[in-house]
């Protein structure tokens, strides 16, 4: 079962740092950026997370790595 409540004691699948939907320039080192839309929040890893207003608001991480996260479909196969 999913609960999807604010508690602090563990941080909640959502929020661990995972995209899908990884863009990446062909330069060297790459310049990669996650494209993932999250309702109201980015993951904990995000530093620039820009969200619209809209309810609930639709969440993208503006951050660049020179790696993708691993996505986050992933987990669904544990």
């Amino acid at each position: 079962s999913v609960h999807h409540q604010d508690s602090s004691d563990e941080p909640s699948e959502s929020s661990h740092p995972c995209c899908d939907l990884c863009l990446c320039t062909k330069s060297i080192p790459p310049q990669c950026q996650c494209a993932d839309i999250r309702l109201d929040s980015c993951h904990s890893a995000c530093k620039s997370c820009m969200c619209t207003r809209s309810m609930p608001g639709q969440c993208r991480c503006l951050d660049t790595h020179d790696f993708c996260h691993k996505p986050c479909k992933s987990r669904d196969k544990d």
